[in-house]
C-alpha cells in the first residue's frame, strides 16, 4: 500500500512538473525564432528598404519593404511561425518580382532583429505599424494581406479592423488551441495555453474578399481548418484553393496549382 502511495505521489509530482514546464516553455514550440544581430546587413538582389517601427510600448519592428518600379499595390505579407527575415525576404522578393507588388514584410517580437516583450495582444496589434505604413505609400483599396500559417493570425487581426483590398491565407488555423488540441490530445490545452490565436471569429467579421490556400495533406494544420475557416467567412466575395497532396511546408513544390492558385489572386 504505502509503496502505491508512493507511485501515485510521483506520478502527481512527475505531472505536475511536466505540465509547468510546457506552460512556462510554451513559447519555444509556438515560437521557432532566431535572433539576427542588429549591425547585421541584408541582401538581396531587388531593390528594398530595410524598417524599423516602433510600438507604443517602445519595442522596436524589424520589417523590409521590396520595391518595384510601377507596382500593382502593395502586399503585406505575415510569416509562418519559423525563421526570420533573412530567409522569409527571399520569398517576398520572389512574390514581388513575380508579381509586380511591393511586398512588406516584418518580424514578430523575438524574431530576428525585432524587440520587444512577447504578448499576444501587443504582437497582434504591431501589426497595424506596418498595415499604417502601406497607408502611407499606397491607398486601402490597393493593400492586398497575405498570411502564411502563424502569419493568418496576424493577417486576420488586421483585415478584421481595417479594409484592404483582399486577404489571403495559406495553410492556416482555425485557432491555436485546435492545433495544441490535435498535437496534445492528452493535455489540458485550454488549460495550459498562453497564446490563444484565433481566425474562426475574424473571418465572421471580415467583410473584403478572402483567398484560402490549404494542402489536402497537411499533418500540421488539418485541410478541414481551411474548410472551416472558408465556411465561415462572410467575405463577399472568397475562393478556395485545395493544393491536392500539399502538405504544411512543401506547396510551393506543386508549382503549377499552387502558382496558378496565386496567379488567379494576384494578376
Amino acid at each position: 500500500m504505502r509503496r502505491l502511495i508512493r507511485f501515485l505521489k510521483f506520478l502527481v509530482l512527475s505531472i505536475i512538473v511536466v505540465l509547468t514546464m510546457l506552460y512556462f516553455f510554451q513559447e519555444k514550440l509556438i515560437f521557432h525564432s532566431g535572433e539576427i544581430p542588429q549591425d547585421y546587413v541584408f541582401q538581396f538582389e531587388s531593390e528594398f528598404e530595410e524598417l524599423f517601427l516602433s510600438a507604443e510600448d517602445g519595442a522596436v519592428l524589424n520589417g523590409l519593404h521590396f520595391r518595384q518600379e510601377n507596382p500593382k499595390g502593395v502586399i503585406l505579407y505575415c510569416h509562418g511561425n519559423a525563421g526570420q527575415l533573412d530567409d522569409w525576404g527571399n520569398w517576398a522578393q520572389e512574390l514581388s518580382n513575380r508579381y509586380q507588388y511591393d511586398v512588406v514584410i516584418w518580424d514578430y517580437r523575438g524574431y530576428g532583429k525585432s524587440k520587444g516583450k512577447r504578448r499576444q495582444d501587443l504582437m497582434l496589434n504591431d501589426g497595424f505599424l506596418f498595415y499604417e505604413y502601406c497607408k502611407r505609400h499606397f491607398t486601402e483599396n490597393q493593400i492586398s494581406i497575405f498570411g502564411r500559417s502563424l502569419g493568418g493570425f496576424f493577417a486576420t487581426h488586421i483585415a478584421k479592423e481595417t479594409n484592404p483590398h483582399r486577404l489571403i491565407l495559406e495553410s492556416t488555423p482555425t485557432s491555436l488551441l485546435d492545433i495544441a488540441r490535435n498535437q496534445y490530445p492528452y493535455l489540458p490545452a485550454g488549460l495550459l495555453l498562453k497564446y490563444k490565436f484565433q481566425n474562426l471569429q475574424n473571418v465572421e467579421v471580415i467583410g473584403v474578399p478572402i483567398h484560402i490556400i490549404h494542402g489536402t495533406s497537411d499533418n500540421l494544420v488539418p485541410f478541414d481548418h481551411g474548410e472551416k475557416l472558408f465556411r465561415l467567412s462572410v467575405a463577399p466575395s472568397k475562393k478556395f484553393y485545395p493544393i491536392d497532396g500539399g502538405g504544411h511546408n512543401n506547396l510551393s513544390n506543386f508549382e503549377k496549382v499552387y502558382f496558378d492558385a496565386l496567379d488567379a489572386v494576384l494578376n
